[in-house]
């Protein structure tokens, strides 16, 4: 992979990774290398993973489960503040003062 930096647009309610800006979602602009995207890529990953095992573990089928649930709150806690993290560091300034109006402040 290239060190070569550009601009990329997230979209964390999609879950998307784009070079092009699409205006019909909240983005954050940041500027990053494919090395510092796969990561991104990767903790977007997990996140709509556990999503996925989220709402099974919410079927009444294991109405009990409730320390498993709670495991994987704490656990998308984490994740996301990482990717705040990420949008911090790599975002624009004009990242920053989205990311500090939904009360993301490093």
């Amino acid at each position: 992979m290239t060190n070569k930096k550009d601009y990329y647009y997230i979209s964390l309610v999609k879950g998307t990774v784009s070079k092009v800006s699409v205006p019909d979602t909240v983005e954050y602009e940041i500027y990053a290398t494919p090395a510092d995207i796969a990561k991104l890529n990767k903790l977007l990953d997990e996140n709509h993973e556990r999503d996925v095992s989220f709402a099974a573990l919410n079927i009444p089928f294991k109405p009990f489960a409730e320390e498993e649930v709670d495991q994987m709150r704490a656990k998308d806690d984490d994740n996301l503040d990482e990717v705040f993290e990420f949008l911090y560091k790599f975002g624009t300034e004009e990242t920053r003062e989205k990311l500090k109006e939904v009360g993301y402040d490093a």
